[in-house]
């Protein structure tokens, strides 16, 4: 059975895959996944996308190629007065008409190019925002698992942060996750780690054994109003009285 790569809910979720998917910033479920690029699946959409790159360059040089040509040729060339030169007519004539003719073949040659390469850096676009959220949704979720948080709160801190996450190529084309902070690039982890000694204090996990005094223990100070474990419409209504600047 294959393992599906999204779910809209996490109640269509098979339990034994649960630990398998974490909640994307749209709502939906998506399958975390390593080294992505290698799939077999993604392999073949890049190399044929990689196939109508070097095409659709051919058929620039190509244009160029034409235009060149045109513009080698004197001003009073023309197509057409070629053809009517053949057939008797008057040398202009016959010139303007191969002009014509040759001007119509480069325009549709332009249009089909233009045509071929804006759907492929469409393909292209769709594939790597869709590699860069897998890889920006993995990043932050084992960040927010490593700096303790209680799984209770990491679908809502998951989305929470997310946009402080973003994914860059290095120099050998590997996709790496960073949070671009005052102090400049820092790792997911780092970045969830201050975050948890500010602003995120309320949401690690409790303590545990007799002299537990965990961050969601009722009347803890700091503790927020606002149920974090409940419904996502409560979870929303938590997350707006926590951090109230994000509904300015």
């Amino acid at each position: 059975m294959a393992i599906k790569s999204t779910y809209a809910s996490a109640d269509d979720i098979p339990e034994a895959l649960k630990d398998l998917y974490s909640e994307a910033p749209d709502g939906r479920f998506v399958l975390d996944i390593e080294d992505i690029d290698a799939h077999p699946k993604v392999r073949g959409v890049i190399t044929a996308n990689n196939e109508n790159k070097r095409k659709a360059q051919e058929r620039l040089a190509k244009i160029e190629e034409y235009e060149a040509k045109l513009a080698s040729l004197p001003e009073d060339f023309d197509a057409d007065e070629w053809e009517r030169l053949k057939s008797g007519a008057t040398p202009d004539e016959q010139i303007q008409t191969l002009r014509d003719q040759h001007a119509r073949a480069i325009e549709a040659i332009k249009a089909k190019a233009k045509a071929d390469a804006d759907a492929l850096t469409a393909q292209i676009a769709e594939r790597d925002g869709y590699i860069d959220a897998t890889t920006r949704d993995a990043a932050l979720a084992a960040a927010l698992d490593e700096a303790g948080f209680d799984p209770i709160h990491k679908p809502m801190l998951a989305k929470f942060l997310a946009d402080q996450i973003k994914v860059k190529r290095t120099d050998d084309g590997k996709r790496v996750a960073f949070a671009d902070t005052d102090l400049g690039e820092v790792s997911p982890l780092d970045f969830v780690k201050d975050f948890a000694g500010k602003a995120g204090k309320a949401y690690l996990a409790k303590a545990t054994g007799p002299a537990a005094t965990g961050s969601d223990r009722p009347g803890h100070r700091g503790q927020p109003q606002g149920d974090f474990g409940g419904s996502k419409e409560d979870r929303t209504k938590a997350i707006a009285a926590r951090f109230p600047e994000l509904g300015r």
